[in-house]
């Protein structure tokens, strides 16, 4: 998709209207198919887990671009979690399911089953961690 985004801006450049009505079109169409793709998504979710409690981090984009090298930064940028969370929050209770923000601050030290903090995670490059309490694996 990005080869061709490359084409379409260097031909706009090139052109002017009617390259820039052309760019248009291409990001309209682009962000249609974004957009579907999630409607999907969240459909397909709610469909496999009904009556459940989803847990969403509230992430914040422009405090990950000021850590973020600029290949980062490009793949942050085209993120939709924002559209996939508010759609998680219209949909869910169609499908009798709640949507809760989680305040993302150690939400990977901590253990799913418990709650309970391990210092051992994010530290030393642990990936997987079994907590000591349950005895819970949890791996990325």
């Amino acid at each position: 998709m990005e080869l061709k985004r490359g084409r379409i801006q260097s031909f706009a450049s090139k052109h002017g209207r009617k390259g820039e009505k052309l760019m248009r079109k291409y990001s309209h169409r682009e962000r249609n198919r974004v957009l579907d793709y999630v409607h999907k998504f969240v459909n397909k979710l709610l469909e496999m887990y009904p009556l459940t409690l989803i847990a969403v981090e509230k992430l914040n984009k422009q405090k990950m671009f000021q850590d973020a090298d600029d290949k980062l930064s490009k793949r942050i940028s085209r993120t939709v979690w924002r559209s996939i969370h508010s759609l998680l929050k219209y949909k869910a209770p169609l499908y009798g399911s709640l949507v809760k923000e989680l305040n993302p601050r150690l939400t990977s030290k901590s253990c799913p089953r418990c709650g309970r903090v391990s210092r051992k995670v994010g530290l030393s490059g642990v990936r997987g961690v079994v907590s000591p309490w349950t005895g819970n694996s949890t791996h990325p």
